[in-house]
């Protein structure tokens, strides 16, 4: 992602009347962002999709300043081209805060796997799988008790102490990209316009397809590897990464950065970690990577290994509050 030139920067009074071809672009996290004053503005980002490009997300150029001194709206314009000269734009509106309700010690971040329909289930159907109904439920409820959505920019600055996040931050993760989230999850992300991380897995030969189909402003991809999400390893499991060097591990992602366009966040398959994928995280320019061990993602803790709140498809919406409370 880069930062526009002021002399290269579009009028924003024309940014409604661009032609975006089927370019599907979206800010990460929440589209209005609050940064209390005196704080620095952390830089969230924003992802873009086209079906013939492809991931456009390393193409886009972003301007506008923030004066964290002086409280006020602030807008950030993140815009694309695609290879045929379609334009799309989204806007970011940062609220500098005299002062805001503060999230304190940690904050959740959830780890979904599959969706279905109840009116047709999977065979294979266990607590991974989570019915539509439910699904609903908890997106609701956020969208109902105004939850905030931060950027894995922010929730890394969250972490590392030196960033304020407005209470009831959420982060909203689905691992694995499997077909049934795109059909039956992603429909319930746009209507409830809550912003999600799809960690997405790079040797699956139809994911760039899926991602493409479902392209949505509020659904980014992030990484779950391109080829470690298979057995091999000693440990956890039993995922291949345990039995991968460092330089690997490290190959492996930037082989799946290069089909995300991303890499602001990672999910260590069947959350299986060694010292050495650790290393290779850090390496390979990963802000933030997820276990699957439960709990709340902490500050001060080790960026490397946090851990996630495991959503259970069989849980009731009293046990998904409680959870995040």
């Amino acid at each position: 992602m880069r930062l526009l030139p002021a002399h290269d920067a579009l009028d924003r009074d024309a940014v409604p009347d661009l032609d975006p071809g089927d370019i599907t672009i979206g800010v990460n996290g929440s589209a209005v962002t609050y940064v209390l004053k005196g704080e620095r503005y952390v830089e969230g980002g924003a992802h873009a999709i086209d079906p013939t490009d492809g991931v456009l997300t390393p193409k886009i150029t972003v301007n506008g300043t923030v004066d964290t001194a002086t409280p006020g709206d602030y807008e950030i314009q993140y815009v694309v081209r695609d290879s045929q000269g379609h334009v799309a734009a989204a806007t970011r509106t940062v609220k500098v805060v005299e002062s805001m309700d503060k999230q304190s010690g940690g904050v959740p971040v959830l780890m979904y796997h599959y969706v279905y329909d109840p009116a047709n289930p999977p065979d294979d159907l266990n607590a991974n799988f989570i019915p539509t109904t439910s699904l609903e439920q908890q997106f609701r409820y956020l969208t109902e008790h105004r939850f905030y959505f931060p950027s894995w920019a922010e929730v890394r600055a969250f972490l590392d102490g030196t960033h304020s996040l407005p209470a009831r931050s959420i982060v909203l993760s689905f691992d694995d990209g499997e077909p049934r989230f795109f059909q039956y999850g992603q429909p319930l992300i746009d209507k409830y316009r809550v912003p999600v991380t799809s960690f997405v897995i790079g040797n699956d030969g139809n994911m760039l397809q899926r991602m493409k189909d479902y392209a949505s402003p509020y659904l980014e991809y992030e990484s779950h590897s391109f080829d470690m999400h298979r057995a091999g390893g000693t440990i956890g499991h039993g995922g291949r990464i345990s039995a991968m060097t460092k330089d690997e591990i490290v190959d492996d992602l930037k082989r799946s950065e290069q089909m995300t366009g991303s890499a602001q966040a990672f999910a260590y398959p069947f959350g299986d970690t060694t010292p050495d994928a650790q290393a290779a995280v850090a390496e390979a320019g990963f802000p933030l990577a997820f276990t699957t061990q439960y709990g709340w993602a902490m500050i001060g803790d080790d960026p490397t290994l946090l851990p996630r709140v495991r959503i259970q498809g069989d849980g009731s919406l009293e046990s998904f509050i409680a959870a995040i409370q």
